[in-house]
């Protein structure tokens, strides 16, 4: 069997490649015959293509294949002979086989697979394809998908707290799902999950825009204050990554906002108008080169305490807020 899964919920994406592992491969040969590639160029491909069969069991072969789509650095391109050659190949692939192709996209990136390519049709036409775009908070599979995983976790969630929960924590599914197992530790031995217990426990990404806000205005007190409050419930390195990934959007939103719409900006960033508009309406005093500064004072805290630099790990965030 041939499958092609592709989008931004990399979770969703692991999930059902550990659920095809479990259904295919004996766990006595797992060593074997699971076998995972990352972007492998044309000869080692059709090796890969060309496995023989084997007389224990099912092999899986998962294939990364993000570099065959994306003008990324290191992008792998097959010419006419290559594509022909792959096409046959994989219409021919014994029983025992089973190939995954796996192109992941970045979360809130404007990246699509272009359809128009020759391996992209080859694939739509020979694989099981499926599509894991990153949900919204609208999503209508959210809320029932936070049911499956609360009650996979023996905890009971009503459908006023899932959306509570999801107004808190937005719609990573990784952070939902690590949230909610942080849940069943807290409440054990208790079942049944409350706003209470999702407030007190539960870090708030709402939490991290208010310090957010308080880095831009320059409310430095307030600002090591939160992020010390944030650091009881959450590592400093996810606070660091989601304030990169804040100030890289609003230096997006602000060199946009000289030439195009609210609108236009939200299109282009993945995010609802009204979102957009509070942002222009906090950056119109901001310039740009505080931004710069702030995102560059944020590198700086990331590149310390990843090199050890400082012993004290959380110091290098605090002196970057200073900052």
């Amino acid at each position: 069997m041939l499958y092609f899964y592709h989008g931004q919920e990399d979770f969703l994406i692991e999930s059902e490649l550990n659920k095809l592992k479990d259904k295919l491969v004996d766990k006595a040969f797992l060593a074997t015959n699971f076998r995972v590639y990352d972007n492998p160029k044309f000869p080692e491909l059709m090796d890969i293509l060309r496995t023989p069969s084997l007389m224990f069991g099912s092999i899986l072969a998962v294939i990364n294949c993000e570099k065959y789509f994306f003008d990324t650095k290191g992008k792998i391109s097959f010419d006419d002979k290559e594509i022909k050659q792959i096409e046959e190949t994989i219409q021919t692939i014994p029983e025992t086989l089973n190939i995954v192709f796996v192109c992941k996209i970045e979360r809130e990136s404007t990246k699509k697979i272009d359809t128009r390519r020759k391996l992209y049709k080859i694939l739509a036409k020979n694989t099981t394809m499926t599509e894991f775009p990153e949900w919204k908070t609208y999503s209508k599979e959210l809320p029932s998908w936070i049911q499956k995983q609360a009650k996979q976790k023996d905890l009971i969630i009503a459908s006023d707290v899932v959306q509570f929960l999801i107004d808190r924590l937005g719609t990573n599914l990784r952070i939902i799902n690590s949230e909610l197992d942080k849940l069943k530790l807290a409440i054990y031995p208790t079942k049944a999950v409350t706003k209470e217990h999702i407030q007190n426990i539960c870090t708030s990404s709402e939490d991290i825009f208010v310090l957010t806000d308080y880095i831009l205005k320059g409310e430095k007190d307030k600002a090591l204050l939160e992020f010390q409050k944030l650091c009881t419930n959450k590592h400093y390195l996810e606070i660091l990554a989601v304030l990169q990934t804040n100030f890289s959007k609003m230096a997006s939103i602000k060199v946009d906002s000289g030439n195009k719409s609210p609108m236009e900006i939200a299109a282009k960033n993945h995010l609802p108008e009204f979102i957009v508009k509070k942002h222009l309406e906090k950056l119109r005093k901001v310039p740009m080169d505080r931004i710069i500064k702030i995102r560059k004072n944020l590198l700086e805290a990331e590149y310390r305490v990843k090199t050890g630099e400082m012993s004290f790990y959380e110091l290098p965030v605090e002196l970057a807020l200073l900052n």
